[in-house]
């Protein structure tokens, strides 16, 4: 009898140690918005948005394989990506603001001084 429990508990254990890991999944709102520019009588802005989820990556944003990488690599933290691209911006000053809210209702918010600026930064993570 304690020989069939060993073997049971010892089965139990291996089976808990092979079982794949679920990811909890994280889920973002991400926005980019543009600042009002002059036009005729008025002010126009303009913004845009996508959801995205990383442990699986999903949600619906076109590169969010490359986005949820970025994030894991910077420790989960959208402030601390830094993207790693070639490559050069125009100096015209067309100011935009990326916001990101996690599930947990964290927040980030930067503005840069282009959408290609914002691009070179942030890389995947704000490109939809």
């Amino acid at each position: 009898m304690r020989t069939a429990l060993t073997l049971a508990a010892a089965a139990a254990l291996a089976l808990s140690l092979t079982a794949p890991a679920q990811a909890e999944t994280t889920r973002y709102s991400l926005t980019v918005q543009g600042a009002p520019e002059q036009q005729g009588d008025g002010a126009i802005g303009w913004a845009r948005s996508m959801e995205l989820e990383c442990g699986p990556a999903g949600g619906g944003h076109p590169r969010a394989d490359e986005a949820c990488e970025l994030i894991e690599a910077a420790g989960g933290s959208i402030a601390d990506v830094q993207a790693v691209r070639d490559g050069a911006c125009t100096m015209i000053h067309r100011p935009v603001t990326a916001i990101a809210v996690d599930g947990d209702g964290e927040r980030y918010e930067e503005t840069f001084g282009n959408d290609c600026l914002l691009s070179m930064a942030k890389g995947a993570i704000f490109d939809f």
